[in-house]
């Protein structure tokens, strides 16, 4: 079998874009070799189909014709011989491409190792095995190493003249060279690596890969227009041959990456033509009207949220400014005002400014009142409608820049705004999007997928997403932006970029679970929720009862507990019949407020809804804590009535023991100081208790055990 011609018949159909003929050519040639059990022919050809796969990114299918090479080559006796070091290094090439990366190490050890014992140091073979081994190191992070390799490559391509060899190890050292730091070092052998392909009138894989090299440094010293020409170049090339390998990909990310950075923000190009442009416009028109004009960029557009990009341009983009006033000073000068900017140019640094219908108006002259009504129907922040206003208007009445506003009146509502939600308001959106994301991605997404409706899956799916998007807002008490920018905004804090992580391989990673587990986590830790169920629609009563308390002040709070506290305690059933403590209400009042006058807000909130909920389920915490302090004070009764009381773990006994300990030094020490007024108190330890005496221990121990663990934790 002549493999020369087949493969010359493989390279005419590639070179077409037949690239499904050229792999059943090549499939079958082999299958036509195994018949005749021509196994050279086979192996030859299998080393070919080899490349092939890794180029055109079909991993499975070169791993498996690397192991039949590799028996192939074993059947026919060439271990330990350079054609079996060879196809190691197609294997190991494979493994590379594939993220087998140890796997590929040790193909390609082994195959240096055979080359070391059967050929010269300056064989061909040995060089290309050294520029292979280097690409290997480079995935690996290990740069030294790989220069290393492929300044020995380079020795012995420059003594042999073979100038595409040189060409293709120059792009490898560029690159290893470039994430060294090594930046010239770098761009001098990417510049000779395109010199040299170019000379060869080379235009295949190796030509993109120099071209993309050189690109990588150019846009490294942030010569970003220059850097991208080479990219497209290699894009073309590609494009040409059908090729959208993970390199393609890499590519285009590349060239996206120039594009954000050739691109002017939308702030940044704003503010600097009010510099030349706004500023002598309104001392010389306007001079008397001056500090009665608010001027900045804010409102509805991404270049105002800072989310703008290359793709921005197209429309509702460039260079212009906001200018707000009251009624009163519109009524005077606005038709002048709006006039005067409308001529001022329309082109600015490269930009030019583009409105359509939609966005006509965002700029230019705008009445404050207006503008805020437009938003949140409202300009003032006491009279929103919470139920009704949307979050993407809060968020685009408080974005951008204000760049001059001396009356200070537009800039005063925004700094209200700029506050986040009441209190109360913010526990209710939590709440929302909480339930929404459990109904969503929690239930509905996985009963839809069983049920294998991918279309509504990805519906549920995608509208849990976004309540976890708005979800993390919430917790950061920031208005929630436009959905197609919420993942944009989420990234702006450290635990926005964790959960976005966790959100970008939500679909095909099954991280569901981890996202659920990751709010849990931050809602508990912000102190809204009381434990870590992450099934998240658990925490809404708990999030909706604290909505209803929490703008309450510490005084309001304190009064609600004690009024709370003495219902139960009026419900206490004692052995020997009501206690007289139960009919005076001032005394128990004074009692307990000198205590929780002493808490803060999240404490008094938490101790409310566990007070609240414990009631609703039957349970009274005052009761149990009387019957808690029998253990010491009436241990026979105590053991008749424990079986009805919450079990305790150890390592919270164990928590609940170390506060005890702490409280009573306390109180020895306040005894010491002050004998009078401790000898009015109770006494200090259990070892004093009886059946008509309990401790200052006993009390707290019998206290502190009836509260959660969030609340034990909060004390």
């Amino acid at each position: 079998m002549n493999v020369t011609e087949i493969m010359e018949q493989v390279y005419a159909l590639l070179k077409r874009n037949q690239v499904a003929e050229a792999e059943q050519l090549m499939v079958s040639s082999v299958s036509k070799a195994e018949k005749i059990k021509d196994a050279g022919s086979a192996l030859q050809l299998m080393n070919e189909l080899l490349g092939f796969y890794r180029e055109t990114g079909q991993t499975q299918k070169s791993y498996e014709t690397a192991a039949q090479a590799l028996k192939l080559a074993e059947n026919m006796g060439l271990r330990d011989t350079a054609p079996y070091a060879t196809t190691l290094q197609n294997v190991a090439n494979a493994y590379r491409a594939g993220g087998r990366l140890q796997d590929s190490l040790a193909a390609y050890e082994q195959a240096k190792e055979i080359y070391s014992s059967t050929l010269s140091a300056e064989d061909m073979l040995v060089a290309s095995l050294c520029n292979n081994i280097s690409l290997l190191y480079q995935e690996m992070g290990d740069f030294t190493k790989a220069k290393k390799e492929l300044l020995t490559a380079l020795q012995i391509v420059e003594q042999k003249g073979s100038l595409f060899e040189i060409a293709a190890t120059y792009t490898n050292l560029s690159a290893s060279c470039l994430s060294l730091g090594e930046v010239s070092e770098a761009l001098a052998y990417a510049r000779k690596s395109v010199e040299y392909f170019e000379q060869l009138q080379e235009q295949g894989t190796h030509y993109c890969g120099a071209l993309t090299a050189l690109g990588s440094c150019l846009m490294e010293q942030k010569q970003y227009p220059e850097a991208m020409k080479f990219f497209v170049k290699a894009r073309e090339l590609m494009e040409q041959r059908q090729e959208r390998t993970v390199f393609y990909q890499r590519l285009q990310e590349r060239i996206q990456a120039c594009k954000e950075a050739m691109h002017t923000k939308g702030l940044e190009l704003c503010r600097k033509y009010y510099e030349t442009y706004g500023v002598p416009m309104l001392q010389e028109r306007f001079g008397e009207y001056r500090d009665r004009i608010a001027v900045g960029l804010v409102g509805e557009g991404s270049d105002c949220f800072g989310f703008d990009d290359a793709l921005s341009v197209d429309h509702d983009f460039g260079p212009g400014f906001c200018m707000w006033v009251t009624d009163e000073t519109y009524e005077e000068i606005g038709d002048a005002l709006q006039q005067a900017y409308e001529q001022l140019p329309r082109e600015f640094s490269g930009y030019q400014r583009l409105e359509t219908a939609y966005g006509r108006g965002r700029r230019g002259v705008r009445k404050i009142k207006e503008f805020y009504e437009q938003l949140i129907g409202t300009a003032d922040p006491k009279q929103i409608d919470w139920q009704q206003v949307s979050d993407s208007g809060l968020a685009a009445a408080v974005n951008g820049e204000v760049f001059r506003d001396a009356e200070g009146i537009f800039s005063g509502i925004r700094q209200v705004l700029l506050q986040g939600y009441p209190a109360s308001v913010q526990y209710l959106r939590l709440a929302q999007a909480a339930a929404e994301f459990a109904q969503n991605a929690q239930y509905n997404f996985p009963r839809m997928s069983k049920r294998r409706d991918g279309v509504t899956a990805g519906i549920m799916l995608g509208d849990g997403i976004r309540a976890a998007m708005k979800l993390q807002h919430y917790l950061e008490n920031r208005y929630p932006v436009h959905d197609k920018w919420l993942y944009r905004s989420i990234q702006k804090s450290p635990k926005g970029k964790q959960l976005a992580l966790l959100l970008s391989g939500v679909g095909t990673q099954g991280k569901l679970p981890e996202v659920a587990q990751f709010l849990t986590r931050e809602l508990y830790d912000a102190g809204y929720i009381s434990d870590m169920t992450d099934y998240l629609d658990a925490h809404t009563g708990e999030l909706v009862f604290k909505s209803t308390v929490a703008e309450d002040s510490i005084e309001q709070l304190t009064e609600k507990v004690v009024a709370l506290e003495f219902k139960a305690f009026d419900k206490v059933r004692n052995v020997g019949g009501r206690a007289s403590c139960q009919d005076d209400f001032s005394t128990f009042s004074i009692m307990r407020k000198s205590q929780y006058l002493t808490w803060d807000k999240q404490m008094l909130m938490q101790y409310l809804y566990d007070f609240t909920r414990e009631l609703e389920r039957g349970h009274n915490l005052i009761e149990e804590k009387y019957g808690r302090m029998m253990e010491s004070t009436a241990p026979e009764e105590y053991e008749q009535m424990k079986a009805y009381f919450p079990a305790i773990t150890e390592e919270k006994k164990a928590i609940i023991e170390q506060i005890v300990q702490m409280q009573v030094a306390w109180m020895e020490e306040f005894a010491k100081k002050y004998p009078n007024l401790a000898g009015q108190a109770r006494s200090v330890h259990s070892s004093e208790d009886h059946l008509y005496n309990t401790s200052y221990e006993t009390y707290l121990r019998g206290e502190i055990s009836t509260y959660s663990d969030k609340m034990l934790e909060l004390y």
